[in-house]
């Protein structure tokens, strides 16, 4: 038999229903595709998008746990499909705001609906990726498509300029993870985490595994957007579409943490000492530098930009306590800054439709007189932000700030709570402008329905789930312990 008869004997039909999220997120985009080329509805478009990220969601819910599908490189677990869960749905919030926003702006284009679906699916890509090169390619499809997205405002400079950037930076970043793969397969002859894993210990670490875990690190924190890997964040997410800049703050950067913690804790959990020190002095820089140039901002949009890398950094703290509580902390705080984040972006592009609205902290004077429920809604999404009790925010810092005391770093733990005072400067400046200056105009802010949907529910849901937090932990701890249950296996 020759050898290409026995690759070809070897080869199965993948298990197709496994990837059904996948699927049905890839045949919306293609239908998107040809209506946008063909028809130009936007009503079809958005109707199309709509539904088809809602087979997605539900779709997740009949997928059998425990299926592994083409040869290994994909797996379908309990993390993996949780995490898709809330990707489809938070991106299904953003895109139902796409239509009036880009209209209200003379910036509607068909693109950005299948554009967004392309990097779902890579960010979906990402989370069942038990496999560097999996996992590559899910990060190549998601960040490739959000380059796009980001500089999609043609005639906007800041819009040219933050997605150039994006570009650069994040193309060095593709690079230094690409040069990670390839130290890392040299030294261990394998791309799949597991096997990965068995052949790494503290005890066998050499210049190989060193180097090739340093520039994985470097790589991903980019992606993050950590310090000192920070540089696109803030124009990036200034210069996008507000509802993209909703999308790459909240799903983008939730799949990112999602991987960062499966590739650590399922390829190198023998060596955690080390890269759990790393991933503290990236979040004690995050929450420093952050918060700290976010006081300065003027502008909220940029404000928030500063504070999301700040939220990176109360998220990757908790891999400086590398067990099951300091994981579980990591996805519960993920999981609800997909709610702070949607929420606070899609309010900021509900009001830009106001005619003079820059974002500028100014145009938020008297807002609670002029529109109460919207300055409630953004003082609800502030103080969770913040971490001020009963919102989820508070519970959020408060599990990464335990698991930090559980693991003895005090340190960090000091830097946690101090940077979150710290935040308040800005937070509660948003808030002061709202509640105790009188109105410069008299404008009225109309909000869609899909904007009232999205806004409400992301604010009741803070407000929920700070008080009655105990789904959201089960979650995040059931999902810590399949991480670790992969360990050694």
């Amino acid at each position: 038999m020759s050898i290409l008869e026995q690759l070809v004997s070897g080869l199965t039909l993948p298990n197709l229903f496994a990837l059904l999220p996948e699927l049905i997120v890839l045949i919306t985009a293609l239908i998107v595709f040809a209506v946008e080329l063909f028809s130009k509805s936007r009503y079809l478009i958005s109707v199309i998008t709509t539904v088809g990220l809602i087979l997605a969601f539900l779709s997740t819910f009949i997928i059998k746990e425990g299926d592994i599908t083409f040869y290994g490189l994909y797996v379908i677990d309990t993390y993996s499909l949780l995490f898709k869960a809330f990707l489809i749905l938070g991106t299904l919030f953003v895109v139902i705001n796409f239509r009036s926003y880009f209209e209200a702006k003379n910036t509607y284009y068909g693109e950005y609906y299948y554009l967004t679906l392309f990097a779902l699916l890579g960010t979906m890509i990402m989370v069942s990726s038990p496999n560097l090169v999996t996992f590559y390619i899910g990060l190549e499809l998601s960040a490739i498509s959000m380059y796009i997205l980001a500089g999609m405002f043609r005639k906007d400079f800041k819009s040219k300029e933050g997605a150039f950037k994006y570009l650069i930076i994040g193309g060095a970043g593709t690079a230094i993870i690409s040069y990670a793969i390839a130290i890392l397969y040299g030294r261990t002859g394998s791309f799949d985490s597991l096997e990965i894993a068995k052949q790494l210990s503290s005890d066998n670490l050499d210049y190989g595994i060193v180097g090739g875990l340093i520039l994985l690190v470097i790589g991903l924190a980019l992606k993050a957007s950590a310090v000192p890997f920070h540089q696109w964040t803030p124009d990036a997410y200034e210069g996008a579409p507000t509802p993209i800049t909703a999308f790459m703050a909240s799903v983008a950067k939730v799949a990112t943490y999602a991987i960062i913690l499966r590739i650590m804790v399922e390829a190198f959990p023998f060596v955690s000492k080390e890269w759990s020190l790393a991933w503290a002095i990236l979040a004690a820089l995050s929450m420093i530098i952050g918060n700290f140039i976010a006081l300065r901002q003027d502008n909220v949009k940029r404000m928030l930009a500063y504070s999301s890398i700040a939220h990176t950094g109360y998220i990757v703290a908790a891999l400086a306590a590398p067990t099951g509580m300091g994981f579980a902390a990591l996805i519960f705080y993920s999981l609800i800054y997909i709610l702070m984040a949607i929420g606070a972006f899609i309010l900021l592009s509900g009001l830009e439709k106001t005619k003079g609205w820059t974002n500028h902290i100014n145009d938020f004077k008297g807002l609670a007189k002029k529109n109460p429920a919207v300055a409630l809604a953004m003082l609800i999404f502030m103080f969770s932000m913040l971490g001020i009790p009963p919102t989820v925010g508070f519970m959020g810092k408060l599990n990464v700030f335990l698991a930090l005391i559980g693991s003895d770093i005090w340190w960090l733990a000091v830097v946690l709570v101090v940077m979150s005072i710290i935040s308040a400067g800005y937070y509660l400046r948003v808030v002061i402008y709202m509640y105790m200056y009188e109105p410069e105009s008299k404008v009225q802010h109309n909000l869609t329905v899909p904007e009232v949907i999205t806004i409400s529910v992301m604010a009741v849901l803070v407000l929920i789930l700070g008080i009655y937090p105990t789904i959201f932990y089960g979650f995040s701890t059931l999902l810590s312990s399949v991480l670790l249950a992969s360990v050694g296996r």
